[in-house]
């Protein structure tokens, strides 16, 4: 009896081996962030000009070009003093006054007599790129004559011409006529003279009459006809054109 349980227990199959244990899962780990975009900045500003820089050339596409500055001369019936936007011109003689790089536009103008006694100030509306005369009269200021500055000519490898101009001048009565010193002959002497090879830039130009004199400076851009009326005290430009 022993002997059969003993056999029934040996014949008995062993049990499965346990599964092998499984691995750990494992995290994913955290991919790092994005690095951020880099900041944007404008691009830089191109360096400011030297001061006295010529101004910008014109716009294209169509657009009106840049107003120039005009030269402004400033007569007084007396001695005076002068200040335009604040500014202190060349004297000419004592009762007149030049300014040049005048902005166009709205400018204070401040004349004062002998003793610093003020006859005049006010606002006048400055045309752009032309010669402008102010006239003080009667403790006022009354807007003169203002004739266009002729452009600079530029040849054609885009150089500025340096072509002498010519003068015309016209005499209220016959007159002799002198450039910077230097007596100046033109076709008659009858009031009416044309004075050619004229080198460009500023002059003095002297007028003298029986019983008178005048002067004043005079700009002649380079290839351009100049037009002046002298009278018995005023020499003005009266209008530019460019000979070519």
């Amino acid at each position: 009896m022993i002997s059969v349980v003993l056999t029934l227990v040996l014949s008995q199959p062993s049990p499965p081996p346990p599964p092998p244990p499984l691995p750990p899962k494992q995290t994913a780990s955290a991919l790092p962030p994005p690095p951020p975009p880099p900041p944007l900045t404008p691009p830089p500003l191109p360096p400011p000009g030297p001061i006295g820089a010529p101004p910008p050339p014109a716009r294209q596409g169509g657009q009106a070009p840049v107003p120039l500055p005009s030269n402004v001369k400033v007569r007084c019936p007396s001695d005076c003093s002068v200040r335009v936007a604040g500014g202190v011109g060349r004297r000419l003689n004592t009762q007149l006054w030049e300014f040049s790089d005048v902005q166009p536009g709205k400018t204070r103008f401040d004349i004062e007599g002998t003793f610093t006694i003020p006859i005049a100030s006010g606002y006048l509306d400055i045309p752009a790129s032309s010669e402008v005369e102010v006239l003080v009269s009667k403790n006022r200021l009354v807007l003169g004559t203002a004739t266009p500055r002729a452009a600079p000519s530029i040849g054609a490898n885009g150089v500025a011409s340096t072509a002498p101009g010519i003068i015309r001048m016209t005499c209220q009565k016959p007159c002799t006529v002198n450039i910077d010193g230097a007596r100046r002959s033109g076709e008659n002497q009858t009031g009416q003279l044309t004075i050619t090879n004229v080198a460009p830039g500023t002059h003095n130009v002297g007028v003298k009459f029986f019983g008178g004199s005048a002067q004043g400076t005079v700009e002649v851009p380079p290839d351009t006809e100049v037009f002046i009326f002298a009278q018995e005290t005023t020499v003005r430009v009266t209008n530019t054109k460019p000979l070519h």
